[in-house]
């Protein structure tokens, strides 16, 4: 996956990058089936029939947001060593929303609109980004004291980065984004670095 932004493949893609455009200018509320379908330059009937109703528009978007994101974060830690790993993902990260302020601004209004159901998939979101700090506790198994459990530990880690992305969300600071990444790298890493071992990552080529 070359460039910084998300991909469209497919119909239903199209309408994907619809739904992230109407929420992102009039909100979740006055989003509807049919504001999607004119925006992609379709029908709401064809709407409904690739992705679903307003609500599975949203989680619709989520997913392809989490996955090309995954992908793209994946795709920067390739071949580089841990923690610099952790340095580079997050800075892919950082980028590739402040790049898509539509689909940042659009996920997090819609998924926070959606109450449990959006909590629950955002959780395994978190979930999954958590795995790239393993080798983390695989490096500091017997450390005294021990870090806490990895699945709570890891948890509270994606949690913050989510806390943060979502603040400039509502501060309208999306483009500021690559800008947090001392302060989210200092809380990824912290439990395993020192503060000289993380400011040595920052300043690296």
């Amino acid at each position: 996956m070359s460039g910084v932004g998300f991909e469209v493949r497919s119909e239903r893609g199209e309408i994907v990058a619809a739904v992230a455009r109407v929420i992102a200018r009039h909100g979740y509320e006055r989003t509807t089936v049919v504001a999607i379908a004119h925006e992609a330059g379709t029908t709401a009937a064809a709407v409904r029939r690739a992705v679903g109703e307003k609500d599975d528009c949203v989680f619709a978007l989520f997913s392809m947001t989490f996955h090309q994101a995954f992908a793209h974060v994946l795709e920067s830690m390739r071949d580089v060593p841990w923690p610099q790993s952790v340095r580079d993902g997050l800075a892919c990260l950082l980028d590739l929303l402040a790049a898509e302020p539509d689909y940042v601004r659009a996920n997090v209004e819609g998924i926070r609109a959606l109450g449990a159901d959006g909590g629950l998939r955002l959780d395994a979101a978190v979930e999954a980004f958590t795995a790239f700090l393993a080798p983390g506790y695989e490096t500091s198994a017997h450390r005294t004291p021990p870090l806490p459990l990895p699945v709570f530990h890891g948890h509270l880690i994606g949690s913050t980065v989510v806390h943060v992305i979502s603040q400039h969300v509502l501060e309208d600071r999306i483009e500021e984004l690559p800008q947090a990444l001392p302060q989210l790298l200092g809380v990824a890493l912290t439990p395993f670095c020192t503060a000289s071992d993380i400011d040595a990552l920052l300043t690296a080529s």
